[in-house]
């Protein structure tokens, strides 16, 4: 593949979406620009579950993944937990599809199948933070997605959920775990 052909770094033994074009003298390159030969022209619906290839990382946006090869979606930022590479195979659901096509994913599950992991995340929190969490439901959404990695909305489900089972103590300005003898 040209340099000048390459968005990111190539590693070794990876595999990447890429695409076979012709020069003006009739050479075939490989090329790694493909987002102009990407389709929104799908029958995805929101909720389906979706394989595919990171194309393009933008650091304010978030990664670009190239579904089955063919169709061109969008992890925005705030759902990329860790570090992803572009050519990463990602497993996904269709959060949303936009009237003009375009897709948006979302590595978390439907509200209601994630609320148990997320009432875990908030349980061992407190557990290695002598029970105590300086968050309510009062707090920024982005200080709840920097200490947790989910929404406000999710944060405060899973809270709900803690308090129902009487395993946290809800204040003003933080949550405690709940004694047990």
């Amino acid at each position: 593949m040209p340099f000048s052909e390459r968005t990111y770094r190539v590693i070794l033994d990876m595999t990447y979406p890429v695409a076979f074009k012709v020069d003006s003298n009739g050479e075939i390159y490989l090329t790694s620009k493909i987002r102009d030969l990407l389709t929104t022209d799908h029958d995805f619906h929101e909720n389906d579950e979706v394989s595919g290839r990171i194309y393009s990382i933008n650091k304010s946006i978030g990664a670009f993944v190239a579904i089955d090869n063919k169709y061109d979606s969008l992890l925005r930022i705030d759902e990329l937990k860790g570090v992803f590479v572009e050519g990463e195979l990602v497993h996904a659901r269709v959060k949303e599809v936009k009237d003009d096509g375009k897709i948006e994913l979302s590595l978390r599950q439907r509200a209601y199948l994630e609320i148990d992991n997320d009432s875990d995340k908030i349980l061992d929190y407190l557990y290695e933070n002598g029970g105590l969490a300086y968050l309510s439901d009062k707090s920024s959404p982005s200080k709840i997605n920097k200490i947790f990695g989910m929404s406000k909305s999710s944060f405060k489900r899973a809270i709900g959920r803690l308090y129902k089972n009487n395993d946290i103590k809800i204040f003003d300005n933080r949550i405690e775990l709940v004694k047990r003898i």
